[in-house]
């Protein structure tokens, strides 16, 4: 005996497995009656039941940008130190890698010859006073005869004359004085700021010019500024527009076990074309001197706070395409591709990709795949 089965209009789904379960009990029975054959067409598939699934809007909130940049340490300041007044190199006080204080001797011009030009303008300075009194005594005489009708007037102003140029050649022996002066204290050259000695370029017994020449030939030193190093470091330029002066940072260098502290001193106004990046400088405390110029350097730059939306972690899946979140609409899965980063909560902010107003998914353990029924969880 053969039966038939066909979905009609107002089945639910329960009845018509009943049904189907007794027809197909009759047809195994032990009357020895064949199993039922539907005809083409006559079954429907029953249609996948709904998912019940967690419904959650997101949620306003904020985060913070970490943008990476990387470059080497250099020093604050560096600066190659010759010779302020011209002669032979004749002691070199300090050695390369010794730490030095502003104002600690580095090197001394043979000072001779600054000495015979300060007894010279010393000798020169004194004959010039001398003849200055002289001048003034011969004035106040004139002076006094004038006034006694002992001296005519032209007598008077050939005694003002002689005295004003005693004391304007009384003046210019006196600054000749004092550049002599300078000069030999200028044999000994200090540094200019704390700092290493980080080259030498020249020895003892070179004549040395103090004219600056554009090159080393004419330094003897070099001195690094190191107790306050710079962090050089260069950024993609995508991130440009978060980037602002002040910023708080850390900076990690290789072989060091902790990030240094620093914020950004210097944002520069123009872009590596070829690289397309930019240029950020970064202060970094250097006081037990353990950076050194041209390690490479790692800078995590802190943005401003933006407004985001935030989903819980579990609403947010990932792919080979990158991150997505399922949204209910119309009744079933669809999926949502974001830019998402997780937050020290525990949740994700999604930067790009959804509106406020969506129905976000959250699965309650059972799988869901985009497209499949969702229906909200009964409360």
């Amino acid at each position: 005996m053969r039966a038939y089965f066909r979905f009609q209009p107002g089945w639910n789904i329960g009845a018509a497995a009943l049904i189907a379960a007794f027809l197909t009990v009759s047809g195994c029975g032990s009357g020895g009656g064949e199993p039922a054959e539907p005809s083409q067409g006559s079954l429907t598939e029953a249609p996948a039941p709904a998912k019940s699934v967690k419904i959650v809007k997101p949620k306003s909130a904020t985060t913070r940008e970490t943008v990476v940049a990387t470059g080497s340490i250099g020093s604050k300041q560096t600066s190659n130190i010759g010779p302020l007044v011209e002669g032979v190199v004749e002691t070199i006080f300090v050695n390369v890698g010794d730490r030095v204080a502003k104002g600690d001797p580095l090197f001394r011009t043979r000072p001779s010859r600054y000495e015979r030009e300060v007894d010279e303008a010393e000798a020169n300075l004194a004959l010039a006073k001398a003849n200055l009194r002289n001048a003034r005594q011969a004035f106040d005489r004139g002076r006094k005869l004038k006034e006694e009708g002992y001296s005519s007037q032209s007598r008077l102003d050939d005694a003002r004359t002689a005295l004003d140029v005693a004391a304007a050649e009384a003046e210019k022996r006196e600054a000749e004085l004092k550049t002599a002066r300078k000069d030999l204290e200028d044999t000994t050259v200090r540094a200019p700021y704390d700092g290493v000695i980080t080259r030498r370029f020249n020895d003892e017994g070179v004549y040395l010019s103090n004219v600056f020449r554009g090159g080393v030939e004419s330094s003897v030193l070099q001195i690094q500024e190191n107790h306050i190093v710079v962090a050089v470091v260069y950024a993609p330029e995508q991130h440009l527009s978060s980037l602002k002066l002040e910023q708080k940072a850390l900076v990690y260098v290789e072989s060091q076990p902790e990030p240094r502290e620093s914020y950004v001193l210097v944002l520069n106004d123009m872009l590596d074309v070829g690289a397309r990046t930019v240029e950020l400088r970064m202060p970094i405390d250097n006081s037990d001197y353990a950076l050194k110029s041209g390690q490479f350097a790692r800078a995590e730059i802190f943005t401003d706070d933006k407004p985001v939306l935030s989903v819980p972690a579990k609403a947010v899946f990932q792919d080979q395409s990158g991150a997505f979140v399922l949204v209910s609409h119309d009744g079933r899965a669809e999926m949502r591709r974001v830019v998402a980063k997780e937050r020290p909560d525990g949740t994700f902010a999604v930067l790009e990709g959804l509106d406020a107003d969506d129905d976000v998914i959250v699965p309650n353990g059972e799988p869901v795949a985009a497209g499949d029924p969702v229906a909200p969880e009964a409360v």
